[in-house]
C-alpha cells in the first residue's frame, strides 16, 4: 500500500529578490491498496503531472508525508522505494533513449543482463524477439509502449504509474493497449496508477477514481459516471465548459468558487475539508456538511 497524507508541492521561480512561490499541490491525501487500479483525472493544468512525479518519488515534495506499507519514505530509504515504482509515460518515443537498440533498454532495466528474463517479458507484451535489435525510431507508436511496459515490469516494481499512457496512440492501439495492461495484472500482481484526462478511460480500467482541480483531490469516486458528487466532476463528465462567473478573484475560498452554479456564501471565505460520504467516496465541498 502506497498512502500520501496532506502532500503539498511548492516549485519557486524567479531571482533572488523576486523569488515567487507556486502551490501546485495542495493537501492531497490519496491512499492506493495493493492489486488496486486507481484513476487520477481533471483537466489541464490541475496537477495530474506533478502528483505523478511525487507518487514515483521522481520529484520530492514540499510539506506532508508518504507510506509505503505503512513506513515512511524519507531522504535515507527513497532510493529503495523508488525502485518499487514503474513508470510508463505519454509519449513512449520521448521516453526510450533513441541511441540504446531496444535489447540494450531491457538490459539496462534488468541490471542483471539476464536475456531469458528478457525474452519472458516481451512475450508477456507481445514484442516479437525481432525487434530488439531495432532502434526505437523504427518501431511503431503501439510497439513503442510496449517496450516502455516491459521496461516498467522488468525492474519487478510493486506499482506502474501510467501518465498518459496511451493519449499519443491512435484508437485501435490505444484499446490494444489498454486490454494488454488488463491481462498482464489479471492476477493483481501490480497496483495500478492512471494519471489521464480521458474518463472513459479511467472509468473503464479503474477501481476508484480521485478527481483533482486547482491542485486539490476534489472528488474519490468508484463509478465517475453514476454520481459526481463535486459541482467541478460534474462539469468535467458533462463535457462542460467550465466559465467564471464573475470578476471576482477568490483567494481564501473555495479553489472552485469563481465557476462553481452551486457556490454557498461560506465557499467565498473558507476551504471545505474532504468529507467522508462511504468506503470509497469522499468530497471536499461544503453542500455535504
Amino acid at each position: 500500500m502506497i498512502e500520501l497524507k496532506s502532500i503539498d508541492k511548492v516549485y519557486k521561480k524567479g531571482g533572488f529578490f523576486s523569488r515567487q512561490e507556486f502551490r501546485v499541490l495542495k493537501d492531497v491525501s490519496i491512499k492506493i491498496n495493493d492489486g488496486e487500479h486507481i484513476g487520477i483525472v481533471g483537466s489541464s493544468g490541475a496537477g495530474k503531472t506533478t502528483l505523478a512525479k511525487v507518487l514515483s518519488f521522481l520529484e520530492p515534495y514540499s510539506n506532508g508525508s508518504i507510506y509505503v506499507d505503512s513506513v515512511r519514505v524519507n531522504k535515507k530509504n527513497i532510493i529503495k522505494y523508488r525502485s518499487r515504482v514503474g513508470m510508463v509515460f505519454q509519449d513512449p518515443l520521448t521516453s526510450l533513449d533513441p541511441r540504446m537498440k531496444i535489447i540494450s533498454t531491457l538490459k539496462e532495466a534488468l541490471k542483471e543482463k539476464d536475456i531469458d528474463a528478457i525474452y519472458k517479458y516481451c512475450d508477456i507484451v507481445n514484442i516479437k524477439q525481432s525487434l530488439l535489435a531495432r532502434y526505437p525510431k523504427e518501431l511503431s507508436g503501439g510497439e513503442q509502449q510496449r517496450v516502455a511496459i516491459a521496461r516498467a515490469l522488468i525492474s519487478n516494481p510493486q506499482y506502474i504509474i501510467f501518465d498518459e499512457a496511451t493519449s499519443a496512440l491512435d484508437v485501435s492501439t490505444q484499446s490494444k493497449i489498454l486490454n494488454l495492461i488488463c491481462d498482464i495484472n489479471k492476477d493483481k500482481a501490480y497496483s495500478y496508477i492512471f494519471i489521464t484526462h480521458d474518463l472513459k478511460l479511467a472509468s473503464f480500467i479503474s477501481d476508484r477514481i480521485y478527481v483533482i482541480y486547482g491542485g486539490y483531490i476534489v472528488e474519490e469516486t468508484k463509478n465517475i459516471h453514476k454520481e459526481q458528487l463535486h459541482p467541478y466532476t460534474k462539469m468535467l463528465v458533462n463535457n462542460e465548459e467550465i466559465v467564471q462567473l464573475d470578476d471576482n478573484k477568490n483567494k481564501n475560498g473555495c479553489v472552485f468558487y469563481n465557476f462553481c452554479k452551486q457556490r454557498k456564501k461560506i465557499c467565498k471565505t473558507a476551504m471545505p475539508y474532504i468529507k467522508r460520504i462511504s468506503y470509497a467516496e469522499s468530497v471536499r465541498c461544503f453542500l455535504y456538511d
